[in-house]
């Protein structure tokens, strides 16, 4: 049901809400269904009593949820909202999150945690779906303006107008502040509620971004020619294994510590032409001469076969253990999809076909408005009083590791990283996190709490200096044991050992200068 649907009843109801006192519009849960307010129309509202709760999905259980306000609600062009709202002990602050892959469906393992923090929290389907795709099937919504639209660029905004709506019909106040968080999908959706949308949100964190989505996806695309193209160039888990210990054995302990994470990639230049097999030979302890070509095709990035413009970053080093993904899998849950659906409105299109010079340009002119558009103007993000925390975790099996520096400097209007940093540092903080993977997981410490820092921020104005992250012995269980933590600093400063204590505690490290600055 879309906005015209219910359009008049919302006219009598915004006359109503215009005039109300604070109060007058405090709810029980139930009373809420099938109010049609501003921005959303309730489908339903019930209570859902503390304990165990499975998602609706049926994916998650949380073993322990306070009791909530469950609201499923229409927003705007069939933006389907869902919101959980505590009971008792509302922080009173809204929390956004986002959505992963192609979306279409709500992240119903992010709206727990934020719920037992004290959020109101709210979560979309975008207004389309599937998340994923399947070569040679056609995927209606991506041909379909609206929700192409709000795939790109408006279903969250949409979400999130209409949860201050039910958030003060629930409590008969508005929400004292609002922040949003996203990782990958929910990056880029943190991204552009930053560029396009600047007053939905006080605080955002946008982690590992999927900006510049066709480039990204182009990304995906390169990696699956360089190792499937041809059989011999494929990289196996044995090789990558090798190839992954190759770099640490090469530039681990650069920054002081041998621990198996890589402080600052960029630093290191290894290469594998010494991993290279004797003629004829091929063995778990050595790579192919195509395997060789393979890695540094990845280390290099897609790029323009005449020009040798690059079209997106490569992959860093010490991101190797993760590539079996390049290999095949984001090619055909993602690229194959959209390149048949949105870009060639062909089922039988081929990947090996895409020509990286002709189709690049193709690709951009025909869905880069819809998809790619990627804006470094943040001016009326920071004039409203915006805090943005962006990070990006050095081992990520996804996304190219520096695009979000590039952007991170195009935003600051230079390459200086320490220029830069005096920029941007008022409203704009990039953290960088060594060895942790596409949003969690990796060798490395990879979860942080970024929210409580914007909190800080935004409503105490204290920036923040360091994040401390976590590596769990299960990095998806926060109650396992905690192996090491270790702080992530605002780029483009480092974490350096002080030299005494345990290398596995954030307390015996210090922020300091990287060997990326200047003068």
């Amino acid at each position: 049901m879309g906005a015209k649907t219910w359009a008049g009843a919302a006219a009598g109801t915004l006359m109503a809400w215009a005039v109300a006192a604070p109060g007058a519009w405090a709810a029980d849960c139930g009373a809420l269904a099938g109010q049609t307010l501003p921005e959303a129309h309730i489908l339903s509202a019930e209570v859902v009593p503390a304990g165990p709760y499975k998602a609706p999905d049926g994916a998650i259980t949380f073993p322990d949820l306070p009791a909530f306000c469950r609201v499923v609600a229409m927003a705007e062009t069939n933006v389907k909202v869902e919101m959980w709202l505590p009971q008792a002990g509302w922080n009173g602050r809204l929390q956004g999150v986002g959505n992963g892959g192609f979306a279409g469906a709500v992240s119903y393992y992010t709206m727990g945690p934020a719920l037992k923090a004290g959020y109101a929290v709210a979560g979309t389907d975008t207004g389309h779906g599937p998340a994923e795709g399947k070569p040679g099937t056609r995927l209606d919504w991506m041909h379909d303006p609206v929700q192409l639209d709000n795939w790109g660029h408006s279903s969250i905004h949409r979400m999130t107008v209409a949860a201050k709506a039910i958030i003060r019909a629930r409590y008969g106040t508005a929400a004292s502040h609002a922040y949003f968080e996203g990782c990958s999908t929910g990056g880029a959706q943190a991204m552009a509620e930053a560029e396009y949308f600047p007053g939905d949100y006080d605080g955002i964190h946008a982690g590992a971004p999927g900006m510049n989505y066709t480039h990204l996806m182009m990304s995906f695309l390169w990696s699956s020619r360089a190792t499937l193209l041809d059989s011999a160039s494929t990289l196996p888990p044995e090789k990558l294994t090798l190839l992954h210990q190759a770099v640490l054995n090469a530039c681990d302990a650069d920054d002081g510590v041998k621990d198996g994470v890589i402080e600052d990639p960029q630093t290191c230049h290894f290469d594998p032409a010494p991993l290279q097999c004797a003629p004829g030979a091929d063995a778990a302890t050595c790579l192919t001469a195509p395997q060789v070509a393979a890695a540094r095709a990845l280390y290099a990035g897609p790029r323009n076969p005449h020009t040798g413009e690059a079209i997106y970053p490569g992959l860093a080093r010490g991101s190797e253990w993760g590539w079996d993904l390049q290999q095949g899998k984001l090619l055909e849950a993602y690229v194959i999809p959209l390149f048949q659906n949105m870009v060639y409105d062909d089922l039988a299109w081929r990947w090996q076909d895409f020509d990286f010079d002709r189709d690049v340009t193709l690709t951009d002119g025909k869905v880069g408005a819809i998809i790619t558009s990627v804006t470094p103007d943040l001016t009326a993000f920071q004039a409203r009083g915006g805090k943005l925390i962006l990070s990006q975790g050095w081992a990520d099996q996804f996304n190219a590791q520096t695009y979000p520096i590039a952007y991170y400097h195009a935003v600051a209007g230079t390459t200086d990283p320490a220029q830069a940093r005096h920029r941007l540092g008022g409203y704009f903080r990039l953290f960088m996190a060594p060895g942790m993977g596409h949003c969690f997981g990796g060798p490395g410490p990879n979860r942080f709490d970024a929210v409580t820092a914007l909190r800080a921020w935004v409503e105490r104005g204290k920036a923040p200096d360091r994040l401390v992250a976590t590596k769990y012995a299960d990095d998806r269980d926060t109650a396992s044991p905690v192996l090491r933590t270790r702080p992530l600093c605002p780029y483009p400063s480092v974490a350096r050992w002080t030299g005494k204590g345990s290398t596995d505690k954030a307390e015996n490290f210090i922020c300091a200068r990287s060997g990326q600055e200047r003068g």
